[in-house]
């Protein structure tokens, strides 16, 4: 892309050319720091924050349950990745649509993209059937003629929104996490690479995650005790309601900006890029552990849906070449997606009928497996603790 024609009223495009990422909001500020001449990458600005730990909220009466890795929501997450490229971040809360959009519109009149936060749920290329407020990405240019906006987000090319579905997104009140127009705005341009400090307080506040965690179902020890909770959902519950929980666990894991593994994989590598930066010898040690924990995650993932039976194996390939096909987003990809979408109801029934013979030894083997992520994650963190 390049600049052109940024007048008031006309079309404002910026030289942004970094789509995808791993993770929506680290893709997010990676992309604006780039922007403005830094160079961060997406684990290590994961890392600086403080960002693994394990979350489990049970389901409530407005929703479904809600399991993640991360640790901290927006705006705590995101503001500590900030601080650790030396950023101090406002999280902007306009008072209406009107001058939502108007504030955005002026950051880009300025040269300047803009990280937003929307629904997931009204943006249409994502297709998505649950509502997700704390969706971050990055608004690049508009175009007032046909009322549009192009955005990079995890999607592997632009995107374009109509301004009525920007809108909406940004200003959904649904929750989990209502997005409230929020943009983030910062002096990007002083910001710079973490320093072995940034690093070393963000392990630590990971490890503050993991040990000692403020929610009983957070950290290690709300991980073992969503283990001991499959056990007894896949046991007793109804099948379609178990079939739910192990696909929405499946995809809010796997599948959601995470990196995968439930951001295992993006801590990981961020052990990785630390270790080089800092020598640690703690660090050193950890990074096998890293990488165990790894494969103790990939172990579990592959039992929330089984490759035991067609039905399961045909529900887990359909969910995971649906979200590729969303990716990638062209005009074929999204009818593609579509149409894998629509399968979807069908495939968990057929998942769900097929579930009885199944219950003992999957519920069994679902606990094992979070018990070794248990272990290999008690051990791991019992390293970096030193550093």
């Amino acid at each position: 892309m390049s600049v052109h024609a940024v007048g008031r009223d006309g079309p404002i495009s910026l030289p942004v050319n970094r789509f995808g990422g791993a993770h929506c909001e680290t893709a997010a500020l990676h992309k604006v720091l780039a922007h403005h001449g830094t160079e961060v990458s997406e684990p290590l600005l994961f890392g600086v924050a403080g960002g693994i730990s394990f979350m489990h909220m049970p389901k409530g009466p407005e929703g479904r349950a809600f399991v993640g890795g991360r640790n901290g929501p927006f705006p705590d997450f995101t503001r500590r990745m900030a601080e650790g490229v030396g950023l101090r971040l406002e999280v902007v809360l306009p008072a209406d649509p009107l001058t939502a959009w108007e504030q955005v519109r002026g950051q880009l009149a300025l040269g300047s993209p803009v990280i937003v936060y929307g629904d997931l749920f009204h943006l249409p290329y994502y297709q998505a059937t649950r509502h997700f407020g704390a969706h971050a990405f990055v608004i690049l240019g508009h175009d007032p003629d046909a009322k549009t906006v192009t955005v990079s987000d995890r999607c592997i090319a632009p995107r374009t929104l109509f301004l009525d579905e920007l809108a909406a997104a940004r200003g959904s009140e649904h929750p989990p996490f209502p997005p409230r127009h929020a943009w983030l705005r910062a002096d990007w341009a002083v910001a710079r690479e973490p320093s072995a400090d940034d690093i070393r307080h963000g392990v630590r506040a990971s490890c503050t995650a993991m040990r000692h965690p403020v929610v009983p179902t957070f950290g290690l020890r709300g991980l073992a005790a969503y283990g001991a909770g499959l056990d007894h959902l896949v046991r007793r519950s109804p099948a379609d309601d178990v079939v739910a929980a192990l696909c929405g666990a499946y995809v809010d894991f796997e599948l959601a900006g995470t990196g995968g593994c439930g951001f295992r994989v993006m801590f990981a590598d961020f052990l990785t890029e630390a270790a080089e930066r800092t020598a640690d010898p703690a660090l050193e040690r950890a990074l096998p552990l890293a990488r165990g924990a790894v494969d103790a995650w990939h172990e579990f993932l592959a039992l929330l849906l089984p490759s035991w039976t067609p039905s399961f194996t045909e529900l887990r390939d359909t969910l995971n070449e649906r979200d590729q096909h969303i990716l990638r987003g062209s005009a074929q990809d999204q009818d593609a997606a579509a149409a894998l979408g629509a399968q979807l109801p069908e495939l968990r029934t057929a998942a769900a009928e097929g579930l009885d013979p199944l219950r003992e030894q999957l519920s069994g083997q679902l606990r094992a497996a979070v018990q070794r992520i248990v272990k290999a994650e008690e051990t791991l963190f019992d390293i970096l603790k030193e550093v």
